[in-house]
């Protein structure tokens, strides 16, 4: 297997964490396990660890009843092209797939080739905020804005203490601080670490406790620091590099160059929201 999988289990609630190699930026797609049926929050960003997951899903013996897209983001939506579930995603994350979700794909595919998908597949259906019962199971859907990007989903299990963030939280992972939205992505983790989940599962990296809320605020205060500090991308990228030594997803520093210094132009500015 070119990923990890780190299983993560709370009475009788198992969450299965697929983690990427580091050229897949270590993002995570979770699968959660019930009784008789199997949820994946988020589809990888490489086809082949997209396969992988579907590969290790396949081994439990449930079916992959949804597929939830927390945000619009490449590595967290291209893989969806490989699954055959039903896709779910905020109302807010639907419209922005539909409206760059293509061409999000073809950039990627064109840098890198086949081991990305030429497109984006589709939300098929709108997921609301608020606490569900599935399979017995509660799950608390809530959505988070203006942190690392304008609308994304979480998925916390209030009776398990278990809190899926997704790119709220990174663990020794770079971030992606495109939109600098550095203050209120602070905001953001300060209030959700009131909300009595004890087991984090981040965007990136590794599960863990809820010390990973605090550490990912003390990197957003670095990441601003170099910000103001840095001329351009490769200069911050230095720094980064430097602040956090033996943080994986430095194609995530690579990624974000052209959001944090654009190089000016006639044409439209370069925009990740």
């Amino acid at each position: 297997m070119l990923g990890k999988m780190t299983l993560t289990q709370a009475g009788d609630l198992r969450v299965h964490t697929y983690t990427a190699p580091e050229d897949g930026w270590q993002v995570n797609s979770h699968i959660v396990e019930l009784p008789s049926q199997l949820m994946v929050i988020d589809a990888q960003y490489l086809l082949p660890h997209a396969r992988e997951v579907l590969a290790y899903a396949d081994q439990l013996h449930k079916p992959i009843a949804r597929l939830y897209i927390s945000h619009y983001h490449p590595d967290h939506l291209l893989g969806a092209v490989a699954f055959s579930a039903p896709i779910y995603a905020l109302a807010e994350v639907s419209a922005k797939i539909e409206a760059v979700g293509d061409r999000v794909a073809r950039e990627e595919h064109e840098t890198l080739g086949n081991v990305v998908a030429g497109r984006a597949a589709r939300p098929n259906h709108v997921q609301k905020t608020g606490v569900e019962t599935i399979e017995g199971m509660l799950v608390d859907f809530i959505r988070i804005q203006h942190a690392e990007t304008q609308d994304a989903l979480m998925a916390g299990f209030p009776e398990h203490g278990i809190l899926i963030t997704q790119d709220l939280v990174y663990n020794r992972v770079h971030a992606m601080v495109g939109e600098r939205s550095f203050d209120a992505w602070e905001a953001v983790l300060e209030s959700k670490k009131m909300l009595g989940y004890d087991k984090i599962l981040p965007g990136h990296g590794a599960p863990g406790g809820k010390d990973l809320c605090v550490r990912m605020q003390q990197y957003l205060t670095t990441a601003r620091e170099m910000f103001t500090q840095s001329v351009d991308g490769d200069d911050m990228k230095d720094k980064m590099m430097n602040a956090f030594p033996g943080y994986g997803g430095l194609g995530m520093l690579d990624q974000q160059k052209r959001f944090l210094f654009p190089v000016p132009s006639l044409t439209e500015p370069l925009r990740l929201n």
